[in-house]
């Protein structure tokens, strides 16, 4: 079983800082524990991530990342609008 945490959002602009930002991000996802898979496309100025974790406990280790801790502070910064879905795998 998985757990996947899908993002979705709107890019207000989508410049070099913010895609740094992002691979940085990205890169410490995979050194995270029960970390499997993170998969992300940009369409426009829509941008749709998928992250695969083996528990949910690994789905909240990364959730208080400090890398990801800092990237939520700068939400409003970044996004117009932004809308995050967890699915329980063992379901």
């Amino acid at each position: 079983m998985t757990y996947k945490v899908i993002f979705i959002a709107k890019i207000k602009d989508l410049n070099s800082e913010y895609e740094q930002y992002n691979n940085e991000l990205y890169s410490s996802a995979k050194n995270l524990s029960g970390f499997i898979d993170i998969e992300s496309e940009q369409i426009d100025d829509i941008e749709i991530t998928i992250s695969s974790w083996k528990t949910k406990d690994d789905v909240l280790s990364w959730a208080h990342d400090p890398k990801h801790l800092e990237a939520k502070k700068k939400v409003y910064e970044w996004y117009d609008w932004i809308k995050g879905i967890h699915i329980d795998g063992t379901k």
